[in-house]
């Protein structure tokens, strides 16, 4: 069975080649982008000086808190539960204070255009429609131009229209979505200008007015940057490649909530509620405690995530797919079909112990005499424990295998 290496060859050379296949430069988008970054980089260490005496507090906890809300919201809400649909049922509160309030903090256009495009971002590692990706990091042949296409560049352009990115758009249709896109200008001119504004008119006048307007931009701005990372840095730095896409697990970086350290887990099951497996992934994903609250709380129902058997089939093709790229090709057709056999059989292994999981669980909610249950239930545990025991074994072997063909090499 032969591998995917998943490393799409370079489309362009330039960024102005991209005008040759009907890109487009987004003069609105572009000029906001641009003029509220100059005005920070201006404007901010001047608030700071002119500031009332203690204003300079309130200005950067203002700026924290609103790149903190808006960063949440991007992960929690516009990404994993309506990009993504990780549950099944999300309440009217949680479209409103993350969808109608943090989303509008992010700065990042309507939550439905948004997942619209992150959809079209995920389809690619499956159709290999590579040139429909909205903020690609493979495209160009350099590392600083796809740094810049997807971490910022891609905004400034109409990207060419197609039927993938109109049935994405299409299908985020639920009503909340329809009225936040809306709304969007609106409530986007209000949370991020206004408010701050009359805060701080109301605090010390126009300067007040002037240095939490400044806190404002500098909290979109940094939420901005925050998120973008996950488009770029996640795509092109780390230590882990993804079994289906040039998404990466770096172990490090924490500012997107989540979203930067286990990306590669995320474009392998982009479903699942959590954003990396295992305990590393309990450890680096704040989001999912908040999802996992939601849940507790009745505001989010039925969270999707993989199962052991899926995890095991995606750890296991990586290792492939890794040991296929650094092994000479008479070794690895050697060993390819021992290497197959055995992630088989750990994949089965797993499935097995699943089985028995679910079938305890579905005893458990039986009525049945005390006794009759205790005894179904003791016999069950016993069978889960020899199947636990033969599902590490199994894996252990795979790893095992593919250790003993790197020595093999080195030995050559």
């Amino acid at each position: 069975m032969k591998q995917s290496t998943n490393k799409p060859e370079p489309m362009y050379r330039t960024i102005g080649e991209l005008f040759d296949h009907g890109f487009r430069i987004d003069w609105v988008t572009a000029s906001f982008i641009t003029i509220t970054h100059f005005v920070l980089l201006v404007a901010t260490p001047l608030a700071y000086y002119f500031a009332p005496e203690g204003l300079w507090k309130l200005m950067l906890g203002w700026t924290l808190v609103h790149a903190f809300v808006g960063s949440l919201s991007t992960t929690v809400y516009s990404h994993r539960l309506i990009a993504h649909g990780a549950a099944r049922y999300i309440s009217w509160p949680v479209h409103i204070v993350f969808g109608f309030i943090g989303q509008i903090l992010a700065m990042q256009g309507s939550a439905r255009q948004w997942a619209a495009n992150h959809v079209i971002h995920h389809s690619v590692d499956r159709t290999g429609k590579h040139e429909l990706d909205p903020y690609s990091a493979t495209w160009f042949t350099t590392g600083w131009r796809n740094f810049l296409w997807s971490h910022m560049l891609t905004y400034f352009f109409y990207h060419p229209e197609s039927k993938e990115s109109e049935r994405a758009y299409a299908s985020k249709n639920s009503a909340p979505l329809l009225w936040q896109e809306r709304l969007y200008l609106p409530l986007l001119i209000v949370l991020n200008f206004l408010v701050p504004l009359a805060v701080g008119f109301w605090l010390a006048g126009f300067v007040g007015a002037f240095c939490m307007l400044m806190a404002s931009v500098g909290g979109f701005i940094l939420c901005q940057h925050n998120t973008w990372t996950v488009n770029s840095v996640t795509h092109m730095w780390g230590f882990t490649r993804g079994a289906f896409s040039s998404a990466k697990n770096n172990y490090i970086w924490m500012g997107p909530m989540g979203e930067g350290n286990h990306h590669a887990d995320h474009h392998d099951f982009g479903r699942d509620y959590r954003n990396g497996f295992g305990w590393s992934g309990w450890l680096l994903d704040p989001t999912r405690y908040v999802i996992l609250l939601l849940n507790a709380l009745g505001l989010v129902k039925g969270l999707h995530r993989a199962s052991k058997r899926q995890e095991a089939e995606i750890i296991a093709r990586r290792q492939l797919n890794r040991a296929q790229a650094r092994t000479q090709n008479p070794l690895w057709q050697k060993w390819e079909a021992k290497l197959d056999g055995l992630r088989n059989d750990w994949v089965e292994a797993t499935q097995r112990w699943e089985t028995f999981k679910a079938e305890k669980i579905k005893l458990e909610k039986m009525q049945l005499p005390t006794i009759e249950l205790r005894e179904k239930l003791d016999k069950l545990k016993l069978e889960m424990e020899v199947a636990k025991r033969a599902m590490r074994a199994r894996r252990q072997a795979f790893f095992d295998a593919l250790y003993e063909m790197r020595v093999v090499q080195f030995a050559s």
